[in-house]
């Protein structure tokens, strides 16, 4: 292989991520938002994404999620995350990789306790689970959500070893 091949191939692997925050509502006041950009694109590299991808987060109250869940879903229900993805994920040559995670901050403020996390850790969590869905995982099934649960977990954990927590 020349070194053009050589260069070709690792263009063709490279991975650019475009993420921009957007505040409905006043987050976590903990909640670094460059760090959750980060952390973005550190799940997008260890799922092995390539090519450029471009990713929302919109911090939004329960209302704006329940009326999503209701349009998109068809559920009237109050749920603490949906993920928008961009193009059709079956299509690899689509250039539009990425999409829109939007989480429910008062949704993520109540589970926290649950789970025995802030309110920031939990809207990573939930972050990471938006960026998974954007990646191709599933979660309809309970093993499905199990796996997609576990890899969050060793995604964050990763992610604050690496780069420290906070």
């Amino acid at each position: 292989m020349s070194d053009s091949e050589d260069g070709a191939t690792a263009a063709s692997q490279h991975l650019v991520v475009d993420s921009e925050i957007l505040l409905e509502i006043e987050p976590p006041p903990d909640l670094d938002l460059r760090r959750l950009e980060e952390l973005i694109h550190y799940a997008l590299t260890a799922e092995q994404a390539t090519g450029a991808w471009t990713v929302t987060v919109l911090l939004t109250d329960d209302g704006r999620l329940c009326q999503l869940h209701h349009d998109f879903m068809g559920i009237d229900a109050a749920t603490d995350v949906m993920t928008f993805p961009f193009g059709d994920e079956a299509n690899d040559d689509d250039a539009s990789r990425g999409g829109e995670i939007v989480i429910s901050v008062q949704r993520a403020d109540e589970q926290a306790s649950d789970f025995g996390l802030t309110p920031s850790d939990e809207v990573r969590f939930l972050v990471l689970h938006g960026t998974l869905h954007l990646c191709g995982w599933d979660d309809r099934s309970t093993d499905d959500r199990s796996a997609m649960l576990s890899r969050q977990t060793e995604l964050l954990r990763a992610f604050d070893s690496e780069r420290g927590s906070g």
